[in-house]
C-alpha cells in the first residue's frame, strides 16, 4: 500500500514557502544599496531550503503513514527556516525533534486522534 500526503497540504505548504523565499528575496535586494551581507546569504539561507522543500514536495508514494507524516513535518520545518532567519540554525539543529514528534505521535497518541489527523492529511 502506498501512501501520499493530500494535495491541499502540498498547496498551502507550497504557497507559505514561496511567499516566504519572495518576502526574504525582496528584503535581500531592498539592501543591495547598504550592506550586502543578507544578498550574498541568500543562497545559503533561502534557495536551499527551498530546493529541499521542493524535492520533499514532489516524493509520492510513501510505503508507510508514518514517512509521510515526517516528510509533512520536514517540510513545515524548511518552512520555518526560511521564514525565521533568526532561528535558522536552532531549527536546522531541531529536526530530530520532527521526528521523535512524529514518532510519539505514532505511539502515545489516542488512536481516535492519530486516525482524524492522518484522514485529513494522508490521502
Amino acid at each position: 500500500m502506498q501512501f501520499n500526503p493530500q494535495p491541499w497540504v502540498i498547496w498551502v505548504l507550497s504557497l507559505f514557502v514561496f511567499s516566504a523565499v519572495g518576502q526574504r528575496a525582496f528584503d535581500a535586494v531592498v539592501s543591495l544599496s547598504g550592506d550586502k551581507t543578507e544578498f550574498l546569504a541568500l543562497p545559503l539561507t533561502v534557495l536551499i531550503p527551498a530546493l529541499a522543500f521542493l524535492f520533499l514536495a514532489t516524493r509520492k508514494d510513501m510505503s508507510s503513514a508514518e514517512g509521510v507524516l515526517m516528510q509533512i513535518g520536514t517540510m513545515i520545518q524548511l518552512l520555518l527556516i526560511i521564514a525565521l532567519p533568526g532561528f535558522a540554525l536552532y531549527l536546522a539543529l531541531g529536526f530530530p525533534v520532527v521526528f521523535l514528534v512524529i514518532e510519539l505521535f505514532e505511539t502515545r497518541a489516542p488512536t481516535i486522534f492519530r486516525s482524524w489527523i492522518k484522514v485529513r492529511v494522508i490521502a
